[in-house]
């Protein structure tokens, strides 16, 4: 029996590595996110000042709905990443005690907010057309 079979450790690996990487990895999937975030509320922010801009009569429409429709994907964006945000603290506290597997409940949050961000891009980009 191989020692990582009967509940050593693999020879040549370190342990504190891996728990490092990891929390790096979600530090770059936050900042990643944070450029997402800026994309869209840049976008919100050039319809409303369109919208202001531009005189519109009530019949000829507007880009008063697409500015909305980009707040409230703004809004959606921001409570995502506010969300991942909390998370990657959660999981670099629990990293820094040990190498312990993320719990499930932390994994369901990342990817529910993940989900929500990647909707709000996805009406952004069809908004902002």
């Amino acid at each position: 029996m191989s020692a990582a079979a009967d509940g050593g450790t693999v020879p040549g690996r370190d342990p504190g590595l891996q728990p490092e990487r990891t929390s790096l990895a979600w530090r770059r999937t936050l900042l990643a996110l944070l450029v997402a975030d800026f994309f869209i509320w840049r976008s919100w922010l050039t319809h409303l000042g369109l919208e202001h801009s531009q005189e519109h009569s009530p019949e000829q429409g507007g880009p008063g709905g697409y500015a909305l429709g980009l707040g409230i994907a703004a809004a959606a964006a921001a409570a995502a990443t506010v969300l991942i945000a909390g998370c990657v603290i959660a999981r670099a506290r629990v990293l820094r005690r040990g190498t312990d597997a993320p719990s499930a409940a932390l994994l369901c949050t990342a990817a529910g907010a993940v989900l929500l961000l990647a909707a709000a891009v996805a009406a952004s980009i069809v908004l902002s057309r």
